[in-house]
């Protein structure tokens, strides 16, 4: 601790001036120690040596604070140097136990397909064409209503069509997939079929685990259909597949790739179904 006091200036020269400003207090003597008379700067009066001596005991009080506050005591605790660069925060780590990614479907959705309002067609679908035909009612969709297989005049054929508010008073709405809001509209001339809702829920369309959509047609498909599958950009594309096998927690459909009789079927994943 002596080295480091000295080796600061401002200690040195407040030490010095301890020193020089001690040499020069005259202390008065204590009685009983010295039998012979005290000793007194000759001819200075009393009072003035008593008034040098309390502004030199002033000073000394005042350079030993200095030396204390502004001392060895400041040089201690100055920070270090400060370095050039600050170390860069470390790449992120994930949380244990999670993934970056998108966690696949773990059971299928049934969903009512809704084309309407209380007042007529839901207004956020797009109506591509209006057309006039017949239609063959039949059930085994959703609860309580009806689907429409319809024939249109120039010779289209719409499967399945959905009634609104009002049945069959206004026109049907008739989609080309669940996951589009292009829709065509139908009146109906008449109605050939009357046939009551069937206890049996059949979906009208299915998504497979791979994203294609697949439709319900009502046609002669011997060993194969009847659901067509739609164009899709996967790699591993689907034809046509059988109707779905409710499970738990996922349907499973038997599909192949190629609507061939050579073609086998193969098990696919279903994710959504639409009734």
């Amino acid at each position: 601790m002596d080295d480091e006091r000295r080796s600061d200036p401002t200690s040195r020269l407040l030490e010095d001036f301890v020193r020089e400003v001690s040499e020069q207090v005259v202390v008065p003597e204590l009685p009983g120690r010295h039998r012979g008379p005290p000793r007194r700067a000759p001819g200075v009066p009393r009072g003035v040596r008593v008034l040098a001596a309390v502004v030199t005991v002033a000073a000394v009080v005042a350079a030993v604070a200095l030396v204390v506050v502004y001392g060895p005591r400041s040089a201690r605790i100055s920070p270090g140097r400060t370095p050039a660069t600050q170390p860069s925060p470390g790449p992120t780590q994930p949380t244990p136990g999670t993934t970056s990614t998108v966690p696949s479907v773990t059971a299928t959705e049934q969903i009512t397909y809704q084309p309407f309002t209380a007042t007529g067609i839901d207004p956020s679908l797009h109506v591509t064409s209006q057309v006039t035909g017949t239609c063959i009612r039949y059930g085994g969709g959703a609860a309580g209503r009806f689907s429409y297989r319809c024939f249109s005049t120039p010779g289209g054929v719409y499967d399945p069509c959905f009634a609104g508010p009002t049945s069959t008073a206004a026109p049907l709405v008739c989609p080309t997939s669940p996951t589009s809001d292009d829709v065509v509209e139908l009146a109906v001339t008449s109605i050939t079929s009357n046939e009551p809702p069937s206890a049996a829920k059949i979906p009208w369309a299915m998504q497979l685990s791979g994203g294609q959509v697949c439709l319900l047609v009502s046609a002669a498909w011997g060993g194969l259909g009847p659901y067509a599958c739609q164009a899709s950009g996967n790699q591993e594309s689907v034809a046509d597949c059988h109707t779905p096998v409710a499970a738990q927690p996922l349907w499973t459909a038997a599909c192949q790739a190629q609507e061939t009789d050579a073609s086998p079927f193969a098990a696919s994943s279903v994710t959504k179904v639409w009734y």
